[in-house]
């Protein structure tokens, strides 16, 4: 009998066993992992990359989309590879893992029990006397479909609207299946990287229109490529739904921002309905409609209501969660115990990486991980290539480490007396002064700065002091709650130590921590394949009650005290 091979999944730190000629696509997709291929396992479309941690071990996947620095550094297509012995892998930052939250969903909301794959959409295609009509749900009369054919099937797009990214997943609304998925930065950044910047140039006329064509003409090129990619005809797409802040949401339906950005906020974008996806500017078919998911306030939009369905146990009546959403935009939700609130707070980008000297998205070269012993730091880059730039979960770890070494101390000034520091001497060879500022060096063109510590200062402290605030909103001790969910696009590639240790997360709650990735995307694919999730969003969001920080009492003498890093309790 022969030995069982085990493959290693990193970030997600599982060990799952290969069957006899299976390939690394099929290992994941049957332990619910999800990973770009819309080929279907076919080799052609090159998008099922992985990193592989021994490339010397596991021959080339030879492909245009791989170049020979990214083959030698380990990428390799999940399609083509059999494994033959023990392997440790990587995923790419981008890949989902639905089936599990699926499963654990049906079982906690309130007996609303849903078959997934059953796929109830909100779009029903008939023939009538040779011609096409749509049904969709809410709406009272059926619409003719011009230009559509017999052999046509109805798609749905998944988009996940950030202030810093945006995303789009194709969806077929038969089967439930994932087609392909797109994404890039949002084009609005070169008006701002916040929402704050964004309602002050979408506020005139010509700063809307501006606005609105670039999102519009991003999500299109995003449209081309997802269907270039499944073989999909855009008239196809008759169903869109949209996860967002609502600053996003607003602008990319050309609604003056203006009224999100005084008092008293007003949002003028309707959630729990739909909208003519023409409104949207989007190239899909003529007669198709975007879904907007219930709002729950002027700053908390459907990305987050979208990613709480996510989290069925948000909705239960017996637990204590919150939810933090880490993006540009933070937003955060605790339910205890059937008592639910949520709030936002203006973050900044710094965690996303895009304010940083050397923030990159993730991609070959970006250092995605760090480590200490308290003596030495050890990086490591996506691909194991030198450091090119900075990326999301690279941050959180990197500022844990220089904090173990003693580099930074808890106020966040970062130390430049080399006599202070019993640290080893590659970190001493680190650390210089440029400018008369002192950085610390991560690759030849690579640095970290005092600035960027400041920077990711000023967004944790936000955070952790929303996060204070609710809990003392919701009654809750940090040590009371049973479980914390932390979403965002690069949720699944941090680490839940170092979230505690740089104070991002209550002190002793890293072991209560689950990571949900993307999970406003997930969400908007939920809410195509199954109208029972709109209705259950549609009736629960009313109970979620807002609090607002600005105006918390004593909220910037706790911002202030929660920009300091936290060091282990004695």
């Amino acid at each position: 009998m022969s030995a069982s091979i085990h493959i290693t999944i990193n970030p997600i730190q599982e060990t799952v066993e290969a069957r006899p000629g299976e390939t690394l696509r099929d290992i994941l997709l049957r332990n619910g992992i999800n990973i770009e291929g819309p080929c279907n396992g076919q080799g052609t479309c090159g998008q099922c990359g992985v990193w592989v941690e021994s490339p010397a071990d596991v021959p080339y996947t030879a492909h245009k989309n791989i170049s020979a620095e990214q083959a030698k550094a380990g990428l390799r297509l999940a399609c083509q590879v059999s494994p033959r012995t023990d392997m440790t892998i990587r995923l790419p930052e981008d890949f989902s893992r639905d089936a599990q939250r699926i499963k654990e969903t049906q079982q906690i909301l309130e007996g609303e029990r849903i078959s997934w794959g059953r796929v109830a959409s909100a779009v029903k295609i008939f023939e009538n006397k040779g011609q096409w009509f749509l049904r969709y749900d809410g709406l009272a009369e059926d619409i003719k479909i011009p230009g559509w054919r017999g052999n046509m099937a109805p798609k749905g797009l998944a988009v996940d609207l950030g202030t810093t990214s945006m995303v789009v997943s194709l969806i077929s609304l038969g089967t439930g299946e994932e087609l392909s998925t797109a994404s890039m930065l949002n084009p609005q950044i070169r008006y701002g990287h916040d929402v704050i910047s964004r309602i002050t140039h979408g506020s005139t006329p010509q700063g809307l229109e501006a606005l609105f064509q670039a999102v519009s003409q991003g999500l299109n090129r995003l449209i081309r490529e997802a269907c270039q990619d499944s073989g999909t005809n855009p008239k196809e797409i008759l169903d869109v739904v949209i996860g967002g802040n609502t600053t996003m949401l607003q602008l990319a339906a050309a609604i003056n921002p203006a009224p999100l950005g005084k008092i008293p906020f007003r949002v003028d974008i309707k959630g729990g309905t739909s909208y003519p996806a023409e409104r949207f500017g989007l190239a899909v078919n003529p007669v198709a409609r975007t879904y907007i998911p219930p709002i729950i306030h002027a700053f908390i939009g459907t990305d987050v209501t979208a990613g709480l369905l996510m989290s069925g146990e948000f909705f239960k009546a017996d637990t204590r969660v919150l939810y933090l959403d880490v993006g540009t935009n933070g937003e955060i939700a605790i339910n205890n115990q059937g008592q639910r609130f949520a709030a936002s707070t203006a973050a900044g980008p710094a965690f996303e990486g895009s304010s940083l000297s050397s923030g990159m998205r993730a991609g070959l070269g970006a250092l995605s991980g760090a480590s200490t012993d308290g003596y030495q730091l050890e990086l490591t880059t996506i691909g194991h290539v030198p450091v090119k730039g900075v990326c999301g979960s690279g941050i959180v770890d990197l500022v844990a480490c220089l904090l173990d070494l003693g580099v930074v101390d808890r106020t966040g000034r970062m130390k430049t007396n080399k006599e202070e520091l019993q640290v080893g001497p590659e970190v001493l060879d680190r650390l210089e002064r440029i400018d008369g500022q002192p950085v610390i060096r991560l690759g030849r063109s690579t640095v970290f700065t005092q600035q960027d510590v400041r920077a990711i200062q000023l967004c944790k402290g936000a955070i952790r002091a929303t996060v204070n605030i609710l809990l003392e909103k919701a009654g809750l001790q940090a040590t009371e709650l049973e479980r914390i969910i932390i979403a965002g696009g690069f949720g699944f590639h941090l680490n839940a130590r170092n979230l505690e240790r740089i104070g991002l997360i209550p002190h002793g709650t890293s072991n209560k921590v689950e990571f949900a990735g993307n999970a406003s995307r997930s969400g908007c694919v939920w809410l195509l394949n199954d109208i029972v999730y709109r209705r259950f969003l549609e009736s629960h969001v009313a109970d979620i009650g807002h609090v607002s920080i600005a105006g918390y009492p004593g909220f910037m003498d706790l911002f202030v005290e929660c920009m300091e890093f936290s060091f282990p309790e004695i």
